[in-house]
This record gives C-alpha cells, sequence and structure tokens, in this order.
C-alpha cells in the first residue's frame, strides 16, 4: 500500500467561529494506481489533497486521522521528514502554472529545483535530466524552453513544464489539482493523454482532482465523489457511470455536455 488516509478531518482557525471542511475522509492508493477525486468547488477536495501532499499550514489548521504514505504519519512526522518527501516522493500540480512558476526565472531553473533540494547532481547532470523530462512530456525544442520564461510559452506548454519539473525526481505519487480547467479541450486531452503515459512508463500514481467528471473517466479506473467536506460515493468509475447511486452524482453526470454530431 503507498497510501492510506483514515478518518482525516481538516477544521480552519482563521474565522472567528472554526469552519470543518473536510470530514471523515478516507482513501488507499496502491503503486502506479490512478485514483480520481471529483465534486464541485468548495467539495472539500483540493483540502484533500493538500493535506496528503503535506501542504497545510499546521498553524492555521487542525486535522485529525492518518495519512500514511510510504510508511511515514506525513500528518504527525517531523517536519525535515516531510520536507524529504515533497517534490521527491510526492509531487504536485496546480489548476494555473503562471501563479505556480516564478515569472522571473528560466524554466530550467524552476525544473531543476526539486534536483538541487534532493540530490547531489551536478549543474551539467540536472540540465541533461531537465531537458530529458521537458523532451519526456512532447515539448518541442526542449533547449529554447529551458532558456525561456514562462511568459515566453503558451498555456499548454506551461503546463506540461509543471508536469516535467515534478516528475523530474520520478516521485512514487503524483498529485494533480484540476490541472486542465484553464485550457482548451484539445489541450485537455493532450494533457491527459500525457497523465497516462507517465502512469504507463514510471508507474506513478496519480491522484487527479477535478470537477469534470468526463475528464475523470477518461484517466481513473476508480473516484471519489465528494460534497460537502464527506465523500458522498466511491467505486469503479465505469459502474459509477452507469450506475449511480446518489442523486449528488447523478446530477454532476447529468451536467456533463451532450456533444451530438451532425451526420450529413
Amino acid at each position: 500500500m503507498l497510501l492510506h488516509v483514515e478518518d482525516l478531518n481538516i477544521e480552519f482557525h482563521d474565522h472567528i467561529v472554526p469552519e470543518t471542511v473536510v470530514y471523515d475522509f478516507d482513501l488507499d492508493m496502491d503503486e502506479g494506481e490512478i485514483v480520481g477525486l471529483v465534486g464541485e468547488s468548495g467539495s472539500g477536495k483540493s483540502m484533500s489533497a493538500l493535506a496528503i501532499a503535506g501542504l497545510l499550514s499546521r498553524h492555521d489548521a487542525k486535522k485529525r486521522g492518518s495519512i500514511i504514505f510510504m510508511g511515514e504519519d506525513i500528518l504527525n512526522c517531523p517536519r525535515e521528514t516531510l520536507r524529504g518527501l515533497q517534490g521527491d516522493e510526492i509531487s504536485m500540480i496546480f489548476q494555473e502554472p503562471m501563479t505556480s512558476l516564478n515569472p522571473v526565472k528560466k524554466i530550467g531553473w524552476q525544473v531543476e529545483e526539486a534536483m538541487r533540494i534532493h540530490t547531489d547532481k551536478t549543474p551539467e547532470e540536472r540540465k541533461k535530466r531537465a531537458l530529458e523530462v521537458l523532451r519526456s512530456v512532447e515539448l518541442n525544442d526542449p533547449e529554447r524552453v529551458y532558456n525561456s520564461y514562462p511568459h515566453q510559452l503558451s498555456g499548454g506548454m506551461r503546463q506540461r513544464v509543471m508536469i516535467a519539473a515534478a516528475m523530474v525526481n520520478t516521485p512514487k505519487l503524483l498529485i494533480a489539482d484540476e490541472p486542465t480547467t484553464a485550457l482548451d479541450v484539445t489541450v485537455q486531452a493532450e494533457v491527459v493523454k500525457l497523465l497516462k503515459r507517465i502512469n504507463r512508463e514510471e508507474n506513478t500514481a496519480i491522484l487527479f482532482i477535478s470537477h469534470d467528471l468526463s475528464l475523470i473517466r477518461q484517466l481513473c479506473k476508480r473516484v471519489l465523489v465528494m460534497k460537502g467536506g464527506y465523500v458522498v460515493e466511491s467505486g469503479d468509475v465505469e459502474k459509477i457511470f452507469v450506475n449511480p447511486e446518489k442523486d449528488y452524482t447523478k446530477r454532476l453526470i447529468d451536467s456533463i455536455p451532450k456533444v451530438i454530431l451532425d451526420r450529413d
């Protein structure tokens, strides 16, 4: 078992009245598995993912339960242990790369960051690996991309850079938080195809967060449906699509746009 989350509860204390945003969240993931986490904005899916990545501040949020990753309790382990996992064994890509990428640093420097922190590679070795991962995410002319600034790339290219940076140390778990929301449909499909290939070739487990069940269906074998901080339904993706048990899940499925092609 790569990841075991049990009874995760997240409560924020940054208002007068404490607010619970995640209730009794459970998740098990094996190596190489792709699991979807779906729900509307405010459902708790991103907060659950941030907790798994160890990215929720320990001061602003009260967390109960356990998150065991590769035998380490992420909620309670020493800060040094957590830092050793982040960007190395656990990586995360976000919805909008322009807010995640540093606008004043070149792409190559940013892709190499996790290697500077977690490895003793020489500058030459880091550049070689950076170009390798930029090429692996199907960016044409990786040398040019390596020497570019984020604003010089398209949205789809920036998202591929984020994936390259996340994969540079070949993590065991990749958390993708709404990584296709800001992209057009064609680029969305390309990113999903790329994540499938990474999963197949590197055996990287992927936790894919989205509000779009159609993307979840393309990528994931299993899905958890969240609403109001609770997991309201979970199971095999195709089974849930064909026979959803909860009205909320039915509404999510019904909201997927139906494309009717003119056959004339």
